[in-house]
């Protein structure tokens, strides 16, 4: 996978700020009202993986956390300061521009469920792992960076979210 390059260091106070508020307005959004890979409703205590561009809830961040970071870059929204970049690229994806990629050949393949989140049991574990570690269901023969690109031109249409 093509490394999405985030900075690493620790934002400032008025960036914090700013990036406090950017944040609470792309979780509001439909394209990230749901856990990108399970269907817990997210609320403003959500969590992210700021390197895949997705929201997702308490229980699939530590499964992300445990992928690694060279998969996954897990970080809370309000219990981390945020740097431009990393909400810029949340910004760029959102959970359904994410979707499109990650789920493009899903196809009737079982998601996990409410049950299954709750329990943070081997279904959502395995789950997250095909989607993300295997690319099980990914676009074949493009990396995420030049799918966001072709998504951004317009090119690639976002896959429906079910709510």
């Amino acid at each position: 996978m093509a490394e999405i390059k985030m900075s690493n260091y620790k934002a400032d106070a008025k960036e914090a700020e700013r990036n406090k508020k950017r944040l609470k307005e792309l979780i509001k959004m439909p394209a990230n009202i749901q856990c990108a890979d399970c269907p817990i409703r997210l609320a403003q205590n959500a969590w992210a993986s700021i390197n895949l561009g997705q929201f997702i809830c308490f229980q699939c961040s530590g499964i992300h956390r445990n992928l690694g970071v060279h998969i996954s870059k897990v970080r809370s929204l309000n219990l981390d300061s945020w740097n431009d970049d990393w909400v810029a690229n949340m910004e760029r994806w959102s959970n359904v521009r994410a979707a499109a990629y990650w789920e493009a050949n899903i196809g009737n393949a079982p998601r996990p469920t409410q049950e299954d989140a709750n329990q943070q049991n081997h279904t959502l574990k395995n789950f997250i792992r095909d989607k993300y570690e295997m690319k099980r269901w990914a676009v074949q023969g493009m990396t995420p960076e030049q799918f966001i690109a072709q998504s951004a031109n317009g090119a690639v249409a976002a896959a429906p979210v079910a709510l």
